[in-house]
């Protein structure tokens, strides 16, 4: 019996160890997996936590962007207050703080704006609009060139040759060059234009200064009695200093750093820097005097440009050379108006600007008083001389009707420019009629515009910053 007991009491201690052993692993085991289950929610708990930070700093980012391509920003040097004060509604948003900071040696004064909450970051680069259109005339529409012209084109690429790739004229639509012969339309012309009409050589040329030269097939050059049109297929007289049909030509966009529905960001710009603003309220007339008057009240002046905000149509004609002399670069921005010159200008130093935010390209006719009968034929009727003799070498000139009705722009004289013009009118027909000398400056380019292009984000720029899980 003692034997039996004895027997069964070893086999009792044998089985509770090895039931306490079995206890005992599984009990390592739950702790283990435990121990991980708790890292794992406290890993999951941490990328939550880092995800709704960046949520909430991006949500401020956002709004700030938004704000920016909505109204606009002014930034100057070193003064960052004043720059998130513009933004101050996008401040804490959903706890997030914004912040800006300057690139430091940074060629185009690009700017950090960055938001953050908890210690995640996220931030996109600013930078103004770099006018990348550079031409000598830039048209979103068509435009045709009369008489003697002599361009300086924009400067382009370097080759190996040392010859320049020059651009003289971007166009979105065709362009056709047709120089007069001696003597033609002189009959409706005034004694001072029949002087420069005979003085004109009544040639298409290209030509750069300081001995540089372009190179062959990026020089076009019309003689008397030809026409070069991009609409002839061959394309033997224009070069490749003419660009023609270009597409997604946004010039506002790229001048002003703003989409052209925001135009109004601009001209509030235009009067925060003490820039004129005026409308001339059908009157092309009343055009000049504004103009004349603050370019003389700005000769002494230290301003980067002299600024001018014409809405409606302006005429820049005048007998003897208009005073519009500067040695500031003028940028003269004419609004749903067109743009009439009749006589001479030497020189105009500066940048025009024109466009139609809230005028259709036919609604030009109106203002050269142009009236379209039953039957397609269009007469001329206006109270203004000037514009009345204007609208009427519109009609006898440009024989499609349809064209002849799209014309924002018509110059007959005598001009020369030191800088560049743009004609923003889709689906517009611009007209040179007469002696044109523009003169490309990429620098008076950059002067006329200083202070006015907006500052956008820059594609691609955007980013954020996670520190390792368990910092956030």
């Amino acid at each position: 019996m003692k034997y039996v007991a004895k027997c069964t009491r070893d086999q009792g201690i044998a089985t509770l160890a090895v039931v306490a052993s079995i206890a005992l692993i599984t009990l390592l085991i739950v702790l283990g997996v435990s121990r991980r289950a708790i890292n794992d929610i406290q890993q999951t708990q941490a990328t939550v936590k880092t995800e709704q930070s960046l949520s909430r700093a991006w949500a401020a980012l956002d709004c700030a962007v938004a704000k920016i391509k909505h109204d606009g920003i002014y930034l100057s040097k070193d003064d960052v207050a004043a720059g998130i004060a513009q933004l101050s509604s996008c401040q804490h948003i959903a706890g997030s703080q914004l912040w800006l900071e300057p690139w430091q040696n940074s060629d185009r004064g690009m700017w950090h704006l960055y938001a953050t909450h908890a210690q995640q970051q996220v931030g996109v680069t600013l930078a103004k609009a770099t006018g990348a259109r550079r031409s000598s005339f830039v048209t979103s529409g068509s435009a045709a060139f009369y008489g003697g012209n002599t361009w300086r084109p924009a400067k382009g690429k370097k080759r190996e040759d040392g010859l320049y790739e020059c651009h003289s004229i971007m166009a979105g639509g065709d362009v056709m060059i047709r120089p007069r012969t001696l003597g033609e339309n002189q009959s409706k012309s005034s004694e001072s234009s029949k002087n420069e009409e005979e003085k004109s050589q009544n040639i298409f040329t290209v030509l750069l200064d300081d001995g540089d030269e372009c190179a062959p097939e990026y020089k076009t050059k019309v003689s008397e009695y030809t026409v070069a049109d991009s609409r002839d297929e061959t394309g033997a007289r224009l070069k490749k200093d003419v660009q023609t049909n270009v597409e997604n030509m946004d010039l506002f966009n790229d001048y002003f750093g703003v989409p052209r529905a925001q135009w109004k960001t601009v001209r509030d710009q235009f009067e925060r820097q003490g820039g004129t603003v005026f409308s001339t309220y059908g009157d092309p007339s009343e055009c000049y005097e504004p103009l004349l008057n603050a370019v003389l009240s700005s000769s002494s002046s230290e301003s980067a440009n002299i600024k001018v905000w014409v809405e409606g149509p302006c005429d820049l004609s005048r007998e003897e050379n208009a005073a519009l002399k500067s040695d500031v670069p003028i940028l003269l921005v004419v609004q749903d108006g067109i743009l009439a010159l009749r006589g001479g200008m030497d020189t105009f130093n500066g940048v025009i600007y024109q466009f139609n935010p809230t005028l259709t390209a036919h609604g030009f006719a109106n203002q050269w008083g142009m009236h379209t009968s039953e039957t397609g034929q269009i007469s001329c009727s206006h109270r203004n001389n000037n514009i009345q003799h204007l609208c009427e070498m519109i009609t006898s000139t440009v024989t499609n009707p349809d064209q002849a009705s799209r014309v924002p722009f018509w110059f007959h004289g005598s001009f020369i420019t030191k800088g560049a013009f743009i004609t923003d009118v889709p689906d517009g027909h611009s007209v040179v009629y007469g002696s044109f000398k523009p003169t490309y400056s990429g620098e008076v380019l950059q002067q006329s515009f200083a202070g006015l292009k907006q500052w956008q984000p820059v594609n691609n720029s955007y980013h954020d910053i996670k520190p390792p899980h368990g910092e956030g």
